[in-house]
Protein backbone atom coordinates (compact mmCIF):
# COMPACT_ATOMS: atom_id res chain seq x y z
CA UNK A 1 0.00 0.00 0.00
CA UNK A 2 2.70 2.39 1.11
CA UNK A 3 4.40 1.42 -2.63
CA UNK A 4 1.33 2.47 -4.19
CA UNK A 5 1.16 5.82 -2.99
CA UNK A 6 4.96 6.82 -2.62
CA UNK A 7 7.97 4.57 -3.78
CA UNK A 8 11.40 5.32 -2.10
CA UNK A 9 13.21 6.80 -4.11
CA UNK A 10 10.19 9.53 -4.70
CA UNK A 11 10.31 9.86 -1.04
CA UNK A 12 14.42 10.50 -1.12
CA UNK A 13 13.80 13.15 -3.66
CA UNK A 14 11.06 14.92 -1.80
CA UNK A 15 13.10 15.48 1.78
CA UNK A 16 16.23 15.99 -0.68
CA UNK A 17 14.11 18.88 -2.13
CA UNK A 18 12.84 20.11 1.45
CA UNK A 19 16.73 21.30 2.27
CA UNK A 20 15.85 24.14 -0.15
CA UNK A 21 12.67 25.29 1.24
CA UNK A 22 11.72 28.35 2.84
CA UNK A 23 8.92 27.84 5.41
CA UNK A 24 6.94 29.95 7.45
CA UNK A 25 4.70 29.12 10.74
CA UNK A 26 2.13 31.56 12.14
CA UNK A 27 0.38 30.85 15.44
CA UNK A 28 0.27 30.08 18.95
CA UNK A 29 3.63 29.19 19.82
CA UNK A 30 4.23 27.70 23.54
CA UNK A 31 7.27 26.27 25.80
CA UNK A 32 6.95 22.43 26.91
CA UNK A 33 8.67 22.40 30.74
CA UNK A 34 9.60 19.47 32.21
CA UNK A 35 10.72 19.83 36.09
CA UNK A 36 12.40 16.27 37.70
CA UNK A 37 11.57 16.38 41.30
CA UNK A 38 13.45 13.77 43.21
CA UNK A 39 11.04 12.71 46.13
CA UNK A 40 13.92 10.75 47.91
CA UNK A 41 15.84 14.07 48.96
CA UNK A 42 12.03 15.75 49.67
CA UNK A 43 11.68 16.42 53.83
CA UNK A 44 8.67 17.74 55.63
CA UNK A 45 8.49 21.65 55.47
CA UNK A 46 8.79 23.11 58.74
CA UNK A 47 6.30 25.46 57.94
CA UNK A 48 3.63 24.05 56.62
CA UNK A 49 2.65 20.22 56.88
CA UNK A 50 3.94 19.10 53.40
CA UNK A 51 6.99 17.62 51.32
CA UNK A 52 8.36 19.73 49.06
CA UNK A 53 9.90 19.07 45.79
CA UNK A 54 13.17 19.28 45.14
CA UNK A 55 14.08 20.12 41.63
CA UNK A 56 17.24 18.28 40.34
CA UNK A 57 16.53 18.83 36.84
CA UNK A 58 14.68 20.92 34.21
CA UNK A 59 13.97 20.50 30.36
CA UNK A 60 12.49 22.53 28.11
CA UNK A 61 11.57 22.30 24.34
CA UNK A 62 9.11 24.07 21.37
CA UNK A 63 5.51 23.63 22.12
CA UNK A 64 2.69 24.18 20.23
CA UNK A 65 3.11 25.89 16.95
CA UNK A 66 6.61 26.11 17.84
CA UNK A 67 6.71 22.69 17.97
CA UNK A 68 5.51 22.56 14.13
CA UNK A 69 8.81 24.91 13.55
CA UNK A 70 11.01 22.63 15.41
CA UNK A 71 10.15 19.63 13.33
CA UNK A 72 10.15 21.52 10.32
CA UNK A 73 13.68 21.86 11.17
CA UNK A 74 14.15 18.54 11.71
CA UNK A 75 13.16 17.14 8.98
CA UNK A 76 15.48 19.39 6.93
CA UNK A 77 13.78 22.35 5.53
CA UNK A 78 16.38 24.92 5.14
CA UNK A 79 14.89 27.99 6.08
CA UNK A 80 11.97 28.15 9.30
CA UNK A 81 10.37 31.30 10.42
CA UNK A 82 7.86 31.73 13.45
CA UNK A 83 5.47 34.84 13.09
CA UNK A 84 3.57 35.06 16.81
CA UNK A 85 2.87 37.57 19.99
CA UNK A 86 5.31 36.70 23.01
CA UNK A 87 5.18 37.72 26.37
CA UNK A 88 8.31 39.72 27.67
CA UNK A 89 8.75 37.17 30.51
CA UNK A 90 11.29 34.25 31.47
CA UNK A 91 9.19 31.66 29.31
CA UNK A 92 9.28 33.78 25.92
CA UNK A 93 12.83 34.07 26.52
CA UNK A 94 13.72 30.42 27.02
CA UNK A 95 10.72 29.98 23.80
CA UNK A 96 13.19 32.23 21.91
CA UNK A 97 16.53 30.58 22.76
CA UNK A 98 14.93 26.79 22.35
CA UNK A 99 13.92 27.74 18.51
CA UNK A 100 16.87 29.78 17.52
CA UNK A 101 19.05 26.70 19.03
CA UNK A 102 17.06 24.26 16.42
CA UNK A 103 17.87 27.30 13.79
CA UNK A 104 14.59 28.48 13.44
CA UNK A 105 14.23 32.48 12.91
CA UNK A 106 12.49 33.86 15.14
CA UNK A 107 13.42 37.69 14.13
CA UNK A 108 9.91 38.75 13.66
CA UNK A 109 8.17 37.81 16.31
CA UNK A 110 5.93 40.14 18.21
CA UNK A 111 7.05 40.54 22.13
CA UNK A 112 4.87 42.18 24.51
CA UNK A 113 4.68 42.72 28.34
CA UNK A 114 0.94 43.22 27.43
CA UNK A 115 1.08 38.88 26.90
CA UNK A 116 2.15 35.96 28.89
CA UNK A 117 3.70 33.49 27.20
CA UNK A 118 2.23 30.33 26.90
CA UNK A 119 3.76 27.47 28.58
CA UNK A 120 2.64 23.86 29.73
CA UNK A 121 5.01 23.22 32.79
CA UNK A 122 5.11 19.35 33.84
CA UNK A 123 6.27 17.97 37.09
CA UNK A 124 8.00 14.70 37.20
CA UNK A 125 7.85 13.16 40.90
CA UNK A 126 10.77 10.44 40.47
CA UNK A 127 11.00 7.94 43.64
CA UNK A 128 13.58 5.28 43.97
CA UNK A 129 12.20 3.22 41.15
CA UNK A 130 9.51 4.52 39.57
CA UNK A 131 8.35 8.31 38.78
CA UNK A 132 4.84 10.14 37.43
CA UNK A 133 4.02 13.66 36.07
CA UNK A 134 2.35 15.51 38.90
CA UNK A 135 -0.37 17.69 38.08
CA UNK A 136 0.47 20.36 35.92
CA UNK A 137 0.85 24.48 35.54
CA UNK A 138 -0.36 25.93 32.53
CA UNK A 139 0.36 29.81 31.96
CA UNK A 140 -1.95 31.11 29.44
CA UNK A 141 -3.57 34.33 28.55
CA UNK A 142 -6.60 35.87 30.56
CA UNK A 143 -7.60 38.61 27.88
CA UNK A 144 -7.21 38.15 23.99
CA UNK A 145 -5.01 39.36 22.04
CA UNK A 146 -5.32 43.35 21.19
CA UNK A 147 -6.23 45.20 17.96
CA UNK A 148 -2.59 46.52 18.15
CA UNK A 149 -1.29 43.55 18.34
CA UNK A 150 -2.95 42.03 16.06
CA UNK A 151 -1.64 44.80 13.71
CA UNK A 152 1.69 44.25 14.17
CA UNK A 153 1.32 40.63 14.06
CA UNK A 154 -0.15 40.77 10.52
CA UNK A 155 2.20 43.32 9.16
CA UNK A 156 5.15 41.28 10.05
CA UNK A 157 3.52 38.54 8.08
CA UNK A 158 2.64 40.47 5.05
CA UNK A 159 6.05 42.22 4.94
CA UNK A 160 8.12 38.77 5.09
CA UNK A 161 5.35 36.39 3.36
CA UNK A 162 6.90 37.08 -0.31
CA UNK A 163 10.63 35.82 1.30
CA UNK A 164 8.65 32.17 2.12
CA UNK A 165 7.57 29.04 -0.14
CA UNK A 166 4.35 28.32 2.12
CA UNK A 167 2.99 29.38 5.15
CA UNK A 168 1.53 27.11 8.29
CA UNK A 169 -1.29 28.70 10.20
CA UNK A 170 -1.06 26.66 13.92
CA UNK A 171 -4.04 27.65 15.35
CA UNK A 172 -3.77 25.74 18.81
CA UNK A 173 -5.40 27.58 21.71
CA UNK A 174 -9.30 27.45 22.37
CA UNK A 175 -9.76 31.17 23.80
CA UNK A 176 -7.28 34.33 23.91
CA UNK A 177 -4.51 32.87 21.11
CA UNK A 178 -2.84 34.82 18.49
CA UNK A 179 -5.28 33.20 15.41
CA UNK A 180 -8.09 35.77 16.45
CA UNK A 181 -10.99 36.07 13.73
CA UNK A 182 -9.18 39.43 12.40
CA UNK A 183 -6.26 37.73 11.71
CA UNK A 184 -7.38 34.75 10.06
CA UNK A 185 -9.36 36.87 7.70
CA UNK A 186 -6.53 38.61 7.27
CA UNK A 187 -4.58 35.14 6.43
CA UNK A 188 -7.31 33.72 4.41
CA UNK A 189 -7.58 37.01 2.51
CA UNK A 190 -3.27 36.51 1.65
CA UNK A 191 -3.75 32.69 0.84
CA UNK A 192 -6.42 33.96 -2.06
CA UNK A 193 -3.63 36.16 -3.17
CA UNK A 194 -1.07 34.14 -3.27
CA UNK A 195 -2.52 30.89 -4.61
CA UNK A 196 0.82 29.13 -5.46
CA UNK A 197 2.25 29.58 -2.08
CA UNK A 198 0.87 26.66 -0.16
CA UNK A 199 -0.91 27.17 2.56
CA UNK A 200 -1.97 24.59 5.37
CA UNK A 201 -4.35 24.94 8.41
CA UNK A 202 -3.98 23.52 11.59
CA UNK A 203 -6.99 24.19 13.78
CA UNK A 204 -8.63 22.74 16.68
CA UNK A 205 -11.70 24.60 17.37
CA UNK A 206 -11.92 26.62 13.76
CA UNK A 207 -10.70 24.70 11.09
CA UNK A 208 -13.97 25.19 9.43
CA UNK A 209 -13.36 28.86 8.68
CA UNK A 210 -10.20 28.82 7.20
CA UNK A 211 -10.61 29.26 2.95
CA UNK A 212 -8.02 28.99 0.34
CA UNK A 213 -5.82 26.43 2.75
CA UNK A 214 -5.55 22.84 3.13
CA UNK A 215 -6.88 21.73 6.13
CA UNK A 216 -5.63 19.27 8.66
CA UNK A 217 -8.24 18.05 11.31
CA UNK A 218 -8.46 15.11 13.33
CA UNK A 219 -11.84 13.15 12.68
CA UNK A 220 -13.30 14.95 15.64
CA UNK A 221 -12.51 18.54 14.62
CA UNK A 222 -13.63 17.83 10.72
CA UNK A 223 -17.33 16.56 12.49
CA UNK A 224 -17.28 19.50 14.64
CA UNK A 225 -16.58 21.87 11.76
CA UNK A 226 -19.83 20.58 9.94
CA UNK A 227 -21.89 18.95 12.44
CA UNK A 228 -21.26 20.44 16.14
CA UNK A 229 -23.73 18.47 17.82
CA UNK A 230 -22.51 15.23 16.17
CA UNK A 231 -21.07 12.41 18.19
CA UNK A 232 -17.77 12.11 16.14
CA UNK A 233 -17.73 8.58 17.49
CA UNK A 234 -20.87 7.86 15.74
CA UNK A 235 -20.11 8.96 12.42
CA UNK A 236 -18.97 6.33 9.77
CA UNK A 237 -15.62 6.56 7.46
CA UNK A 238 -18.25 7.10 4.87
CA UNK A 239 -19.92 10.02 6.09
CA UNK A 240 -16.37 11.07 7.66
CA UNK A 241 -15.18 11.11 3.89
CA UNK A 242 -17.95 13.29 2.98
CA UNK A 243 -17.47 15.37 5.45
CA UNK A 244 -13.63 15.94 4.13
CA UNK A 245 -15.01 16.68 0.55
CA UNK A 246 -17.70 19.14 1.95
CA UNK A 247 -14.25 20.53 3.83
CA UNK A 248 -12.64 20.56 1.03
CA UNK A 249 -14.73 22.22 -1.67
CA UNK A 250 -15.21 25.06 1.04
CA UNK A 251 -11.38 25.86 1.42
CA UNK A 252 -10.94 25.10 -1.88
CA UNK A 253 -7.47 22.92 -1.16
CA UNK A 254 -7.16 19.12 -0.13
CA UNK A 255 -8.29 17.79 3.56
CA UNK A 256 -6.20 15.76 5.52
CA UNK A 257 -8.04 14.18 8.39
CA UNK A 258 -5.63 12.13 10.71
CA UNK A 259 -7.00 9.04 12.40
CA UNK A 260 -4.63 8.55 14.53
CA UNK A 261 -3.77 4.69 14.48
CA UNK A 262 -5.56 3.85 11.51
CA UNK A 263 -3.32 7.00 9.90
CA UNK A 264 -5.18 9.68 7.90
CA UNK A 265 -7.76 10.20 5.14
CA UNK A 266 -7.02 12.14 2.46
CA UNK A 267 -9.75 14.41 0.59
CA UNK A 268 -8.85 15.94 -2.88
CA UNK A 269 -9.23 16.31 -6.76
CA UNK A 270 -12.85 15.14 -6.07
CA UNK A 271 -12.03 11.93 -4.27
CA UNK A 272 -11.10 10.59 -1.22
CA UNK A 273 -8.50 8.04 -0.22
CA UNK A 274 -7.37 6.24 2.93
CA UNK A 275 -3.85 6.20 4.25
CA UNK A 276 -3.26 3.84 6.83
CA UNK A 277 -0.71 4.65 9.42
CA UNK A 278 2.94 2.93 9.85
CA UNK A 279 3.86 0.57 11.85
CA UNK A 280 4.78 1.67 15.62
CA UNK A 281 6.42 -0.45 18.32
CA UNK A 282 4.31 0.64 21.87
CA UNK A 283 4.94 1.94 24.46
CA UNK A 284 3.77 5.07 22.49
CA UNK A 285 3.55 9.01 23.37
CA UNK A 286 0.98 10.90 21.21
CA UNK A 287 2.06 14.03 22.01
CA UNK A 288 3.43 16.03 19.19
CA UNK A 289 2.31 13.61 16.82
CA UNK A 290 -0.27 15.86 15.15
CA UNK A 291 2.50 18.34 15.38
CA UNK A 292 5.04 16.24 13.32
CA UNK A 293 2.19 15.30 10.97
CA UNK A 294 1.37 18.97 9.77
CA UNK A 295 4.88 20.18 9.25
CA UNK A 296 5.62 16.90 7.07
CA UNK A 297 2.57 17.29 5.39
CA UNK A 298 3.46 20.98 4.59
CA UNK A 299 7.01 20.73 3.38
CA UNK A 300 6.08 18.01 1.30
CA UNK A 301 3.22 19.45 -0.18
CA UNK A 302 5.68 22.89 -1.01
CA UNK A 303 8.21 20.29 -2.32
CA UNK A 304 5.44 19.35 -5.18
CA UNK A 305 4.63 15.95 -3.39
CA UNK A 306 0.63 14.78 -4.58
CA UNK A 307 -1.83 15.30 -1.76
CA UNK A 308 -1.27 11.19 -1.42
CA UNK A 309 1.87 11.50 -1.45
CA UNK A 310 2.41 14.28 1.47
CA UNK A 311 -0.37 12.17 3.18
CA UNK A 312 1.95 8.72 3.29
CA UNK A 313 5.25 11.12 4.19
CA UNK A 314 3.20 12.79 7.05
CA UNK A 315 1.95 9.52 8.80
CA UNK A 316 5.75 8.65 8.28
CA UNK A 317 6.16 11.29 10.23
CA UNK A 318 3.81 10.35 13.10
CA UNK A 319 4.76 6.97 13.28
CA UNK A 320 8.03 8.18 13.85
CA UNK A 321 7.24 10.33 16.72
CA UNK A 322 5.31 8.45 19.21
CA UNK A 323 7.76 6.25 19.79
CA UNK A 324 9.15 9.15 21.63
CA UNK A 325 8.53 9.10 25.11
CA UNK A 326 8.11 11.77 27.41
CA UNK A 327 9.05 14.67 24.85
CA UNK A 328 7.49 16.94 22.28
CA UNK A 329 9.45 14.34 19.41
CA UNK A 330 10.33 15.46 15.52
CA UNK A 331 11.38 12.48 13.21
CA UNK A 332 14.50 13.51 11.00
CA UNK A 333 15.10 12.17 7.12
CA UNK A 334 16.67 9.13 8.26
CA UNK A 335 14.33 8.31 10.55
CA UNK A 336 11.24 8.35 7.86
CA UNK A 337 13.58 6.62 5.46
CA UNK A 338 13.86 3.52 7.93
CA UNK A 339 10.18 3.59 8.84
CA UNK A 340 9.10 3.59 5.09
CA UNK A 341 11.06 0.15 5.13
CA UNK A 342 9.67 -1.20 8.44
CA UNK A 343 6.21 -0.35 6.63
CA UNK A 344 7.49 -2.45 3.30
CA UNK A 345 8.60 -5.06 5.21
CA UNK A 346 5.18 -5.72 7.27
CA UNK A 347 3.58 -4.97 3.95
CA UNK A 348 5.17 -8.02 2.94
CA UNK A 349 5.45 -10.12 5.52
CA UNK A 350 1.64 -9.85 6.45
Amino acid sequence: MIQTCLSKERLREILRRCTALRLGVVGDLALDVYWYADMARSTLSRETPRFPRPVVREAYAPGAGANVAGNLRALGVGQVTVFSVLGDDWRGTVLRQELARRGVAVQHLVISPARSTTAYVKPILMGYDSQQEDARLDFENVEPLSPALEKALVRAIVQHLPELDALIVADQLDTNGVITDRVREELNELAARHSGKPCVADSRQRIGLFRHMALKPNSMEAVAALYPDHDPQSVSRQELAEIGQALSQRSGRPVFITLGEHGALVCAENQQRHLPAAPVHPPLDPVGAGDAFVAALAAALTAGATPWEAGTLANLAAAVTVEKLNQTGTASPDEILARYDLAQAKEHTS
